[in-house]
């Protein structure tokens, strides 16, 4: 079996270190496959699993605000330029972990890693190596409008072109979602989703954008479909192993 990167992101508050932690036990209990963990937070306070590479051996947030006197956010984005420094480095800890699934946790905020040159690069680079797949998770809640759906799935979309990887969209805390409105027929169903916004929003030139990007999202997402996890109660996770197994096939349909 060809090694699976599996590269968590999303804003935040998200789930990204939980899901991390508790979709990897499930891996190995529920399939048996071996686990490797990465954490590349290197503001990281606590994780809630053991990585087997952990980014902070090589910088941390803390000491790099008190070594060039910066900010919580600049010291962040300096983190992200030093693990660009040592790219290759990174990715040779990473490669030499010997897993079926490596789960690689990436920073809470999502912007430095993802629109700096280390989220590209790093993935790349892993993916000449093996298998990659993004999972952008999101909290539920971003979910729980029409126009809001339409905002994550657009925001998956962005992951997806600038890290050139498949991309997977995850809303988790689904437990606790709180909709009017069928997200699965609203994603597959023009008509529908022309009524849902058009109840949702007043008339207008938004109302018009919205449409035009909601009709674009169908368009392009008309072969996925979203999944809804709890990462912290550990729902939802064989429907979204069986997409990440999905997203290799041959067939290339994800629905």
């Amino acid at each position: 079996m060809v090694t699976i990167n599996l590269v968590i992101l999303g804003p935040a508050g998200s789930g990204k270190s939980t899901l991390t932690a508790n979709f990897g036990k499930w891996i190995q209990k529920e399939l048996g496959f071996k686990v490797s963990y990465v954490n590349l937070d290197p503001g990281a306070e606590y994780l809630p699993y053991r990585p087997d590479y952990d980014i902070r051996s090589l910088v941390t947030v803390k000491e790099v605000m008190k070594r060039e006197k910066l900010g919580p956010n600049g010291a962040i984005i300096r983190c992200m330029d030093i693990m660009m420094e040592n790219i290759d480095k990174v990715v040779k800890k990473i490669s030499g972990l010997k897993s079926d699934y490596r789960l690689i946790d990436t920073p809470g905020q999502m912007e430095p890693f993802t629109f700096r040159r280390i989220g590209p690069e790093l993935v790349s680079k892993l993916s000449d190596l093996g298998s990659v797949i993004s999972l952008f998770l999101v909290d539920s809640v971003l979910a729980s409008s029409v126009t809001g759906l339409i905002v994550v799935e657009l925001m998956g979309l962005v992951v997806q072109l600038r890290l050139l990887a498949p991309t997977l969209i995850i809303l988790n805390k689904a437990d606790l979602l709180r909709v009017s409105f069928d997200i699965e027929k609203l994603l597959t169903d023009p008509e529908y989703l022309t009524k849902a916004l058009n109840k949702d929003m007043k008339e207008g030139l938004i109302n018009d954008l919205m449409l035009f990007l909601g009709e674009a999202i169908l368009q392009y997402f008309q072969a996925s479909r979203l999944i809804k996890i709890s990462a912290k109660e550990c729902k939802g996770f064989e429907a979204l192993y069986d997409l990440i197994h999905e997203t290799f096939c041959t067939c290339g349909d994800l629905t």
